[in-house]
């Protein structure tokens, strides 16, 4: 049954399908199908954005929409150690990744 919530969105026009933000997506919901971005289950999409702030394009946003519910069960599933390692290495300065 689909419930009204936040939930991403994608400007097709925009994206350049640099895949930063299915990396930075930590239930999965994002994926690359046929070389574009595609949101494959709305019910994984927890509608937080952390795929919005690694997107370079900002062809990323939340709107309110009808949506599966939120499966909370995957929050089980994941590796926040590993989350936040991704997120890290698209905010960190160059100068750092150059020394790494």
């Amino acid at each position: 049954m689909k419930t009204r919530r936040m939930i991403i969105a994608i400007n097709h026009e925009t994206c350049i399908s640099c895949g930063r933000c299915v990396e930075s997506c930590p239930t999965g919901a994002l994926q690359m199908v046929d070389g574009k971005v595609t949101l494959v289950d709305e019910k994984l999409c927890d509608g937080f954005g952390s795929c919005i702030a690694v997107c370079p394009t900002n062809s990323l946003y939340i709107e309110e929409r009808e949506a599966e519910p939120f499966d909370w069960s995957i929050l089980e599933r994941i590796d926040f150690d590993d989350f936040m390692e991704k997120l890290y290495r698209h905010y960190m300065p160059a100068e750092i990744k150059d020394e790494k």
